[in-house]
C-alpha cells in the first residue's frame, strides 16, 4: 500500500511538473547557424515540438502562431476568450488603419505534426513567407522596423476556440532599412587593408599600361624604315633540288626568284644534303 502510495504521489508530482513546464514555453529565434534569422519585415521562429504535449481530441487540433506588436499584447490577451478569435483581426487590416489591433493569426499546421520525439533545431517557421497576402489569416509580411513579440497557440480543430498557449516570446526587433543617400562611403569607413590593396591595384594596372604604350611605341616606329617582306621576297635562291627532282640532271628553276646580286647566298644552287 505504501508503495502505491509513492507511486501515486510521484505521477501527481510529474503531471505538475509537466503541466508548470507547458505554460513555460515561448517562441525563440533559430539557432545561430540559419541565416536572415531577422529581417526588415520577417522571422524565422523555432517549430513548436515538445510545446503541447497534452492528448487532443478531436486528433484534429491545430497549432497558430499570434504576431503582434509589443503594445497589442494585452488586446490579445483580452480578445483570447471571444469564439470568433480567429477571425477578429484579419492580417490585410491588422496593422494599416488607424482603429487596427496590431495582431494576425495565421494557421503553423496540426498538433499531430508536432510530436515531441521529432524535436530538431534544424526545423523553422517563417513568419511573413506568404508576402503581401490578402486572406484573413494568411502568413503575411510583418511592418518594417517595428517590434514583436510571438505565441503559439493550441486550437480546437472544431471549435475553434483556443485549448492552451505559450507565453508570449521576447521582444524581436525587426531590421530598419538606411537611406541609401546616409551612407557615407568615403575614406574614413575604409579600412587600411582595404586602402592598400586597392592602392596595388592602382598601380599594377598603370604600369601594364604603360609597358602597353611603349611596346606600341616601338612596333609603330620600328616599321617606318623596314622593308615589307612578302613571300617572293623570301625566295632568293634560283635553282634547288626538290626530293622528288632530286635524280634529274638539272635542277628546279624557282620562278620567284629575284636577282638582288646573290644578296642573301653565294650559291645559285642549294648544296645537295643527304637523300631525303
Amino acid at each position: 500500500m505504501k508503495t502505491n502510495s509513492v507511486i501515486c504521489l510521484t505521477s501527481l508530482l510529474s503531471i505538475c511538473i509537466w503541466m508548470v513546464q507547458s505554460q513555460t514555453f515561448k517562441p525563440e529565434i533559430t539557432p545561430n547557424d540559419i541565416q536572415a534569422k531577422i529581417t526588415t519585415n520577417s522571422v524565422i521562429l523555432k517549430h513548436p515540438y515538445c510545446y503541447f504535449n497534452q492528448t487532443c481530441t478531436p486528433d484534429d487540433c491545430e497549432i497558430w502562431l499570434v504576431p503582434a506588436l509589443v503594445s497589442a499584447t494585452g488586446t490579445f490577451e483580452t480578445e483570447s476568450v471571444n469564439a470568433n478569435i480567429l477571425s477578429l483581426s484579419p492580417y490585410p487590416s491588422a496593422f494599416i488603419e488607424p482603429l487596427s489591433k496590431n495582431y494576425f493569426l495565421t494557421k503553423v499546421g496540426l498538433q499531430k505534426g508536432f510530436p515531441c520525439i521529432a524535436a530538431s533545431d534544424a526545423l523553422y517557421f517563417i513568419v511573413g513567407a506568404d508576402g503581401k497576402c490578402s486572406t484573413p489569416n494568411c502568413n503575411g509580411v510583418l511592418p518594417v522596423g517595428s517590434t514583436f513579440r510571438f505565441k503559439y497557440l493550441l486550437v480546437n480543430g472544431t471549435s475553434k476556440t483556443i485549448l492552451n498557449q505559450t507565453d508570449w516570446s521576447d521582444n524581436i526587433n525587426l531590421y530598419t532599412p538606411k537611406n541609401p543617400e546616409s551612407i557615407y562611403d568615403g575614406f574614413s569607413r575604409r579600412s587600411g587593408a582595404m586602402i592598400v590593396i586597392t592602392s596595388i591595384l592602382c598601380v599594377a594596372v598603370a604600369l601594364l599600361l604603360l609597358f602597353f604604350f611603349i611596346m606600341l611605341c616601338l612596333v609603330c616606329c620600328g616599321r617606318k624604315d623596314s622593308k615589307p617582306i612578302t613571300i617572293v621576297n623570301s625566295f632568293r635562291i634560283p635553282h634547288y633540288d626538290i626530293h622528288n627532282l632530286k635524280n634529274t640532271v638539272q635542277p628546279y628553276d624557282n620562278p620567284a626568284y629575284e636577282s638582288e646580286g646573290k644578296k642573301y647566298s653565294t650559291y645559285d644552287t642549294l648544296p645537295r644534303t643527304g637523300a631525303c
